[in-house]
């Protein structure tokens, strides 16, 4: 499986995930980390996707087997124009301290910050 999903990376792919201080910068770099990660019990969710042509933006979440609890985060893709293959990714995983620090002083200072509303499916005309 993790062979098959390498197909949709550029050689030249750039990876960045907040666990890690260096980004992972080749698909043999990328491959081992999938790999790390793909494992009897943990399974990975995708929830909610923006309309990008070239790049896209989407929600997600990762459950452990036996745990109440899911790790929650974010991934931005972009494509190389030309080819169509992913050149870029970043993984941000929401915090483990709950609520994070500096949002629970944001949303003392301005509570109004974090509302966030979705846009229709090509909405954005592009």
């Amino acid at each position: 499986e993790v062979e098959e999903g390498m197909r949709f990376f550029s050689e030249n792919i750039v990876y960045r995930d907040f666990n890690y201080e260096e980004p992972l910068r080749n698909t043999v770099e990328v491959q081992k980390f999938i790999e790390d990660f793909s494992f009897p019990g943990i399974e990975f969710k995708p929830d909610r996707f923006d309309d990008g042509i070239f790049s896209t933006c989407f929600t997600w979440e990762v459950r452990l087997e036996g745990q109440d609890t899911a790790v929650k985060g974010m991934s931005f893709y972009e494509l190389d124009p030309d080819t169509r293959l992913i050149t870029y990714v970043r993984d941000i995983p929401e915090s483990a301290i709950k609520p994070p620090p500096l949002g629970l002083l944001a949303r003392k200072l301005r509570p109004d910050l974090g509302v966030f509303q979705g846009f229709a499916v090509g909405s954005r005309g592009l």
